[in-house]
């Protein structure tokens, strides 16, 4: 009898162990079930049931903006400018080629239609420009962001909608 009851007592204590053991297999699947599932949710941007307030949708459109869903569309400013510098101590003449980028179609669509215009108030940007200034990495850049503004001013000028981000050299040489 004695050993009957000691039977009894260790298949308890093994049940009781198993028994732990699926339990603890049972929490952490749902513990690591609902970790996948937010993981997910965060990632693809999960929804809260349409209750956002307006702040929330101001909050959303900003982020928007800081990252724009098109793709970048370049577009080359071909052929390429040439222009010589009124000052010719250091430099006779500069020849460079850019292209521009936007995320809006109707933008290029505007630029290949207004291109002369956009091309003449570029010559006339270019005709600006100082040898010595454009012959540092700081002039150039400077320049890129003068030729992104200008294109934005003659599409407005024209009564087309601006949106070039930036423009990018292919070329540059300075003689």
């Amino acid at each position: 009898m004695a050993e009957e009851a000691e039977d009894q007592e260790s298949s308890k204590k093994g049940g009781n162990s198993t028994m732990k053991i699926v339990i603890m297999a049972v929490v952490l699947s749902i513990v690591l079930s609902g970790g996948i599932a937010g993981g997910m949710i965060f990632l693809i941007g999960g929804d809260d049931g349409g209750q956002q307030t307006s702040e929330d949708d101001e909050s959303q459109e900003e982020v928007a903006d800081a990252e724009p869903d098109e793709p970048p569309i370049y577009h080359s400013m071909d052929p390429k400018f040439v222009m010589s510098f009124r000052d010719q101590k250091k430099a006779r003449f500069m020849q460079f080629s850019v292209e521009i980028m936007s995320r809006d179609s109707d933008v290029i669509k505007a630029i290949k239609q207004h291109n002369p215009v956009v091309r003449s108030n570029l010559l006339l940007l270019v005709d600006n420009q100082d040898s010595e200034k454009m012959s540092t990495r700081e002039g150039k850049e400077q320049f890129l962001v003068e030729i992104t503004e200008d294109i934005n001013q003659t599409l407005e000028s024209v009564g087309a909608t601006s949106g070039v981000e930036a423009a990018y050299y292919n070329s540059f040489v300075i003689q």
